[in-house]
């Protein structure tokens, strides 16, 4: 179950996990958060119609809200920190996606991305060591083994330094050394109820327990740690799972 830390290969940059069998989904999938679920269509779909899948999690704290534009329009617009976006339908293959202060035009922060029809991908915007704006793009795997449930987890703070995250009172821990600026990938575990525990090598920093979790079958889970500047560490959680439906209301 140890899951390793994928490795900054140069400067600041997370690496997308793909899990064998690859990431287009059957069928419709749900992302929850906080009672909220919004349903996405499937990535056999967006395949036909020459299109991938992309959302936003805001893990910069602070009170300002920001846009994120590519393939020549406006994404997402005034999400603020914390925020976890419904999934946006992106029909280029080569796109430039840029960081914006909400409602100006000048970029904080870029990223060039070569996008796969009928994937799906997170935009994880977070700060940099003096808080500069970054923007790094992951993929998303959102079908867990037969039975399972799944989880990732994200460092997206500069304050937590390394992590290790297990479950309460587990001897081995679901992902080890987990540097600021990199994604841990998935595993998929049983489901289960509990505590998830966040270890920081900060020796000052304790463990962030994230309480009352209900991991269920079927359903891949995203931890975000964020936070920077102030010593607080927010988990951001929202998960997502694939429905049996075939079609969604789409605008």
């Amino acid at each position: 179950m140890l899951r390793s830390t994928q490795y900054l290969a140069t400067g600041l940059a997370l690496v997308a996990t793909v899990a064998c069998g690859g990431a287009k989904t059957e069928k419709p999938v749900v992302t929850s958060r906080g009672g909220d679920s919004v349903a996405s269509p499937s990535g056999t779909q967006m395949a036909k119609e020459g299109k991938s899948l992309v959302r936003l999690v805001n893990a910069i704290p602070g009170k300002n809200a920001i846009d994120i534009s590519g393939a020549d329009r406006t994404v997402f617009t005034a999400i603020g920190y914390q925020g976890v976006t419904s999934y946006a339908e992106i029909r280029d293959n080569r796109v430039d996606f840029r960081l914006r202060s909400a409602g100006t035009d000048s970029a904080l922060a870029t990223n060039h991305e070569m996008m796969t029809d009928g994937y799906r991908y997170t935009i994880v915007a977070l700060p940099g060591e003096k808080g500069e704006p970054l923007m790094r793009i992951l993929r998303d795997e959102v079908v867990p083994d037969s039975g399972k449930t799944r989880i990732r987890v994200i460092n997206a703070s500069p304050d937590i330094g390394n992590v290790d995250v297990a479950m309460q009172g587990a001897k081995t821990p679901l992902f080890a050394n987990v540097h600021y600026g990199a994604e841990a990938g998935y595993t998929d575990m049983m489901p289960m109820n509990g505590t998830v525990e966040v270890r920081s090598d900060v020796k000052t920093r304790k463990p962030l327990l994230i309480k009352n979790l209900h991991f269920e079958a079927g359903k891949a889970y995203t931890i975000v740690l964020a936070g920077w500047g102030t010593g607080v560490i927010n988990a951001i959680m929202f998960d997502d799972t694939m429905t049996g439906g075939n079609l969604v209301a789409r605008n």
